[in-house]
């Protein structure tokens, strides 16, 4: 099993991800025929975002131990897959009971390129501005574009989780995150 672990969190294991993941929305597909066959999408969603926790959780064993910081580098990687896997497991569990809304009859396919973008333009923004600020300026960004317009709301989300990320990854878990070149 150990081989198995380190064969998929080294290089060279892409094609493996892709056939897994290919396995994993046939099987969503599957499972969401007949009476569940309204859920579809939320349940291709939801396998989805199992198997990506499921990745982060095993790409975690390939990242190298540093003694001196004082916390493992795994944990990051590992605290992100076991909040995923939390919430979607919620997520799944009231799609398979029928609780969950049903899936729209069509999508919004701008908002969703939107969306994509605006992710894109803060992965690029980090290099400049660091992952604090590119990462509170995404969360505003998307609020606003899904419709928040309430400036308690919007200034809660962002700055909580710009708070929260600071005290977790650089106060407790002492790991340092990109600066940019702005603040570099």
């Amino acid at each position: 099993m150990e081989e198995l672990v380190v064969y998929l969190g080294g290089h060279g294991s892409f094609p493996a991800w892709i056939a897994a993941y290919l396995a994993v929305a046939g099987l969503s597909f599957l499972v969401s025929r007949g009476r569940l066959k309204r859920y579809r999408g939320r349940l291709v969603i939801c396998f989805s975002l199992l198997f990506i926790a499921s990745g982060f959780f095993i790409l975690s064993f390939g990242v190298r131990e540093v003694e001196a910081v004082g916390s493992s580098a795994r944990i990051a990687p590992r605290l992100w897959a076991a909040g995923l896997a939390l919430f979607t497991l919620e997520m799944l569990r009231l799609t398979l009971h029928e609780r969950a809304p049903e899936d729209p009859k069509t999508g919004d396919v701008k908002k969703v390129l939107l969306t994509a973008g605006v992710v894109a333009f803060s992965l690029w923004g980090m290099d400049y501005a660091g992952y604090l600020v590119s990462s509170a300026s995404m969360i505003l960004l998307l609020l606003l574009l899904f419709g928040e317009r309430r400036p308690l709301v919007l200034l809660s989300l962002a700055g909580g989780w710009t708070l929260f990320s600071w005290f977790v990854f650089v106060r407790v878990l002492m790991l340092s995150l990109p600066t940019g070149i702005l603040f570099g």
